[in-house]
């Protein structure tokens, strides 16, 4: 009973947590909006962590932005670097983002204190920084307006004009706990370089977003010189896109668990055939006393088969109880949407009473075909 337990329960609680979290980033990106996408180095998001032969920069940036392209609205180029944050009292190490001001409007972040990162201020290179929220609250203190305040940044000093906080999960890291100056001090003084982490892009009609997409990807392949047939160093990839591989890493999570579980339920069956095969032995002369008064092969079968049934069946409810209650304390702990498929419950019960019909068959048959007097004689 506890494989059918452990098997059944799994199964729920992950595809639950499964479901929920697909939900949550679901919500997530309506409240960002399908308005934008990004271009980064790389074939494709795992290649871009390695450093990439041909990185994207601001010119390409630039380019893009010149390029005439329909529905085309903000162009947001975006560097990063990471570095050792000080004040007075806190030292810390976090990430620190080159940001044009079009940020604000792409990616509508909550300015809590101050402004955000201005066209002038990165036009003339300002040492100005807004700080994510979190990060405030770790060098100022909380409830703390550090507006005003400096910062340095491994060996600069940078004037604190804002703290900003974001509105959704999923632009969370950048507007909560790093520091944002504007790129082309970032460029000056902290990299030295005018690579980019990528590009952000937004449009005017988000019904023509993959149009968009795919016209900003044949220009850069054509403005970077890259053949017919060449793989590109660069990857487009929209919110949508990253949705769908989202779904698509919690579905095989989903069938590698059902892949376990399953084996947990032939275990539990397995264990459903012996006991009831030791129960068949323990009751022969209860079987033997029962064909002696007139019961028929078929009676003694469906008795024991009932009892592998139920005892399967009991296990499956129990699984079930388990892995709703599982499913509902990691959503509250989580913070996202508590999500239970009734197919996955249905699933749940047939399965349970498959393993107790299919592993109960065999000693329920061994009981039904005893011989009556065999039977009352067995010691």
């Amino acid at each position: 009973m506890l494989g059918i337990v452990i098997g059944i329960s799994s199964v729920i609680l992950i595809t639950s947590v499964g479901q929920g979290a697909v939900a949550y980033i679901t919500d997530q990106l309506n409240i960002l909006g399908a308005s934008y996408f990004r271009i980064a180095p790389g074939q494709n998001a795992f290649s871009q962590v390695a450093t990439s032969a041909n990185p994207l920069t601001t010119e390409d940036a630039q380019a893009i932005q010149d390029a005439g392209i329909n529905n085309l609205n903000l162009v947001a180029p975006l560097a990063i670097s990471t570095a050792t944050v000080t004040t007075k009292d806190e030292k810390t190490r976090t990430t620190i983002r080159g940001v044009p001001p079009e940020l604000l409007e792409i990616l509508n972040p909550k300015i809590i204190y101050g402004e955000f990162i201005s066209d002038s201020h990165n036009q003339s290179r300002e040492k100005v920084a807004v700080i994510g929220v979190e990060l405030a609250e770790e060098l100022f203190g909380q409830d703390t307006n550090p507006v005003g305040e400096s910062v340095r940044v491994d060996t600069t000093r940078y004037r604190v004009i804002g703290v900003s906080e974001a509105t959704n999960a999923l632009t969370g890291n950048i507007f909560n706990s790093n520091v944002l100056i504007p790129i082309n001090s970032l460029i000056t003084y902290v990299t030295g370089t005018d690579e980019l982490f990528q590009i952000t892009v937004s449009v005017h009609d988000d019904t023509l977003l993959q149009e968009t997409i795919d016209d900003v990807e044949f220009f850069l392949r054509d403005y970077r010189d890259i053949e017919d047939g060449e793989d590109a160093d660069f990857f487009v990839q929209s919110f949508e896109e990253t949705l769908t591989t989202i779904q698509t890493v919690t579905g095989l999570l989903i069938l590698i668990v059902a892949a376990i579980s399953a084996i947990s339920l032939v275990v539990g069956g397995v264990g459903v055939m012996n006991i009831m095969l030791v129960t068949v032995t323990e009751r022969t002369k209860e079987i033997g006393l029962l064909k002696a008064i007139g019961a028929k092969q078929n009676d003694i079968l469906i008795q024991f088969l009932f009892e592998a049934i139920t005892l399967s069946g009991v296990g499956g409810i129990i699984g079930i109880i388990l892995g709703v209650s599982g499913a509902f304390i990691v959503s509250k702990f989580a913070g996202i949407p508590f999500v239970v498929s009734p197919i996955s419950v249905v699933l749940a019960v047939s399965v349970s009473s498959l393993v107790g019909i299919l592993f109960g068959l065999y000693p329920a048959r061994r009981a039904a075909r005893l011989s009556p007097i065999d039977a009352l004689r067995y010691e």
